[in-house]
């Protein structure tokens, strides 16, 4: 049964037959690696109560104080220390989807408090004195408001964007001056704006006579909704045709969903430019990007339901293909080797003849230094030709003779993937299991970022006295004079804010008049970062191991209940025996003894990705370093705890499957198992290329067969759908069908390694008597040349 004697000798004697095993089923299970556990409990309670500190410290505050235009943080930097809160020019501009990746493009500014009436230019301009409307008045600076002399003044101003036109009513929400609609806005505005489809000059002849704070906030609001809908009336093409509503319905609608959904319909005009943008890099330069960008958006918004319905389908159609594997395996893989074999057939006919043509054609180089030149002067070269002609014969000859030699182990992988494949279809909730996991990954994730941010928040705050940029990028040369407690603050240096802002100042000479005093404003003391003391930098070194353990512990439990079920439905001799609820009580064993084990294994991950991520955290500090034995040595240690992390992993789904079959602890499980792999190592790693490219092709398959389902649906039935490129919609299924395809075969192959290791432990244990029969299938005795020796009453049934 073993490969060699050699490998019996080293790595221990087969397993003996065991009257009392009955597989997961045992009853004399007992809890493993309690030790493990409570520490992994220990851990968890110091975690706990990190978080609490963290949050009963921590100030989220710190992290979410806005900051203005001029990069300083509202009411910390010197200049808006009494201005805690940040006013929009333009909210509107920054209710975006996209403003996290672009930024938002109003000018934005600090102020004591947000306003709290409406204010509109073009209506109150001819109503209200000018030292009404200077009061009003919400600028970039102060200085910017104290130059403006008139009303021309405040127009210009507006103009050059230095002063808002309008605003709202406002509230501050996390110090940020948010829209606060006063009650029966929606009455003020026209019905006609309200429907859409008016021009922008229609726009521009409303009344000016609003006079209460409704009426002024209608008009502001109108203007939005306009705009809004200019970007949704119908086209040319007909493509997007705005909701029916009543005027007032819609108005209210748009009010209670706060301006966000609103503002989505304008998303699409930014994030159009954006994609257009990214694409026409690919496409052609010379395309119009915000036309292509439009048009990719508008095809991705119209054909969301054919995007559903194409994953709907894609996640059916994986599970019949996992139930077809039984049949589909063999073909499919036995196609696949003879694909690749005729293939390379035709690749060495190929090499050889264009080596031969070349040889025989004189040339001379092409004498460039682009890339074109030098790909073509490499195809012309006859040695090139040869020499892949030679590696393309030898990799033909490698394969054709592994395929040979290891034709008996490669059925025996193919049967081992049918059986994992009626294991799967026997418990088919195993297939919707990995929820489970996700929302645990999901609430492991959340937590570990929330006490990140409250850590991040404890410590005392840094200063320093920095330059300004201009618009440019360039540093301003503002002459900065510091006296007084603040006589030894530099540019680069630390600094106190309010020591600053009181003690560092501007000389202003007028001609016939004294040098007069001005605070510094191109120069100031900004916020530079939060400096941790010692212990909180350990509980953040703490959260982040936590979160490594936390997650590997996760994945390693769902790997067990797995495995636990699929052993459970293998060692069953009658499958239709097989007890209902396998996977809870998969899951029910586990929970109850062996979450010492998963501890224990999860706990030797997380260490080695802690190291690994130490590494790379000193090899980007050293990148400034040019040293090549630095990064040498670098190189090497990444590589070797790369590796090791990878052994690992493969030891530890082999312990778990172990532990689940027998209930022994991790150290005994990850030796059996071991020694059980070792000693038929070829079938291992026939098993495991077998498998690996089966299910890479069967991914492919499924991927490539929804892409071209849903291209052929969207290309002859125009009347249901018409898009301006069918390969968008079909790019968004191929990628989405290849993520819901992986997910159903990591479940598949969890299956077809446990029953491997199942196999291989029958393979040992039993030898087809009617005391010691084989629990394989009748396929796999007949590969090995096997068979049961049972009377007719104890033979298996389907």
């Amino acid at each position: 049964m073993t490969e060699s004697v050699e490998l019996m000798n080293k790595y221990g004697e087969p397993l003996r037959y065991d009257r009392n095993f009955t597989g997961p089923r045992q009853r004399d299970r007992s809890c493993t690696d309690v030790p493990c556990l409570l520490l992994f409990v220990l851990f968890l309670a110091g975690w706990g109560f990190i978080a609490h500190y963290a949050i009963k410290t921590g100030d989220l505050n710190k992290l979410l104080v806005p900051t203005d235009s001029f990069n300083r943080k509202c009411g910390m930097d010197s200049g808006v220390l009494n201005k805690e809160n940040l006013f929009f020019f333009d909210l509107n501009q920054c209710i975006d989807p996209i403003v996290p990746l672009t930024g938002c493009p109003t000018p934005q500014v600090c102020v004591e408090t947000c306003p709290r009436q409406t204010f509109v230019w073009d209506t109150m301009k001819d109503k209200l004195s000018f030292a009404e409307l200077h009061n009003l008045l919400i600028c970039l600076t102060e200085e910017h408001k104290a130059q403006i002399r008139s009303k021309a003044d405040i127009e210009n101003a507006i103009k050059e964007n230095k002063c808002a036109r309008w605003y709202i009513k406002s509230a501050p929400f996390l110090k940020r001056c948010l829209f606060e609609f006063s009650q029966g806005v929606c009455d003020y505005i026209p019905s006609f704006l309200l429907q859409g489809g008016r021009s922008r000059r229609e726009l521009q002849l409303l009344p000016g006579n609003a006079t209460s704070e409704a009426q002024l906030q209608a008009q502001v609001l109108a203007i939005s909704m306009a705009q809004a809908q200019a970007l949704v009336v119908p086209q040319a093409n007909n493509k997007q045709v705005p909701v029916e509503e009543e005027p007032i319905i819609q108005c209210k609608r748009r009010l209670n969903e706060a301006v966000i959904k609103e503002k989505m319909m304008q998303t699409d005009t930014r994030l159009a430019k954006l994609v257009g943008n990214m694409v026409a890099h690919f496409y052609n330069g010379t395309h119009d990007a915000q036309r292509l960008g439009e048009e990719i958006v508008e095809d991705l918004i119209n054909s969301w339901s054919v995007v559903l319905v194409a994953c709907f389908c894609t996640l059916v159609a994986s599970l019949i293909y996992i139930a077809l594997m039984r049949w589909l395996s063999a073909p499919i893989l036995w196609f696949s080797i003879f694909g690749v074999l005729i293939g390379l057939l035709a690749a060495i006919y190929y090499t050889v003849k264009q080596y031969i043509f070349w040889e025989k054609t004189p040339t001379v180089p092409i004498h460039g230094l682009n890339l074109h030149s030098t790909v073509k002067n490499v195809l012309q070269n006859q040695n090139t030709w040869l020499y892949l002609s030679i590696f393309v014969g030898v990799c033909f000859v490698v394969i054709l003779l592994l395929v040979i030699v290891l034709r008996k182990r490669i059925r025996i992988a193919i049967a081992l993937t049918k059986e994992g494949s009626k294991a799967v279809s026997s418990v088919i909730s195993t297939v919707f299991f990995p929820i489970f996991s996700w929302i645990l990954f999901i609430a492991a994730i959340a937590f570990a970022i929330g006490v990140g941010l409250y850590l991040g928040s404890i410590g005392d705050d840094s200063f320093r006295m920095v330059r300004q940029l201009t618009e440019n990028g360039d540093v301003t040369t503002e002459d900065c004079f510091c006296e007084g407690p603040a006589i030894n603050y530099t540019v680069g240096g630390a600094c106190v804010p309010k020591v600053f802002q009181q003690n560092c100042f501007v000389r202003q000479t007028v001609f016939f008049q004294p040098s007069q005093r001005v605070g510094c404003s191109q120069t100031t003391c900004s916020f530079d970062t939060i400096n941790n003391p010692p212990l909180i930098k350990w509980a953040i070194f703490y959260n982040v191991f936590g979160f490594l353990w936390l997650s590997f512990f996760i994945s390693a439990f769902s790997y067990m209940v797995l495995a636990s079920t699929f052993a459970r439905w293998y060692w069953t001799f009658k499958k239709r025996d097989v007890p209902y609820f396998t996977l809870t009580r998969a899951f029910c064993q586990t929970a109850f003894y062996h979450l010492g084990t998963i501890a224990f294994g999860s706990l030797i991950l997380a260490i080695v990705r802690l190291i690994r991520l130490v590494l790379e955290y000193i090899h980007e500090k050293l990148k400034k370093y040019d040293n090549a034995v630095t990064r040498a040595i670098l190189c090497c240690m990444r590589c070797f705890f790369w590796l090791l992390e990878t052994f690992l992993k493969f030891l530890n789904r082999n312990a778990y499957i172990m532990c689940a079959i027998h209930g022994k602890n991790f150290c005994s499980s990850a030796a059996d198992s071991f020694n059980l792999i070792m000693r038929n190592f070829l079938r291992v790693v026939t098993l495991d290329q077998v498998t690996d490219f089966l299910f890479f092709l069967s991914k492919l398959l499924l991927t490539a067969g929804a892409g071209v389902s849903t291209y052929y649906f969207l290309a002859n039935n125009p009347a249901i759908i018409q898009l301006h490129y069918n390969a968008v919609p079909t790019t968004v299924v191929v990628i989405a069908a290849f993520l819901i395809s992986s997910v159903f075969f990591g479940v598949y192959s969890t299956a077809v390694d446990t029953l491997f290791l199942c196999f291989l432990e029958d393979c040992e244990r039993n030898d087809g008597s009617p005391e010691k029969p084989f629990f394989m299938s009748k396929q796999l005795m007949k590969i090995l040349g096997k068979k049961n020796n049972l009377p007719p009453r104890q033979r298996r049934g389907k």
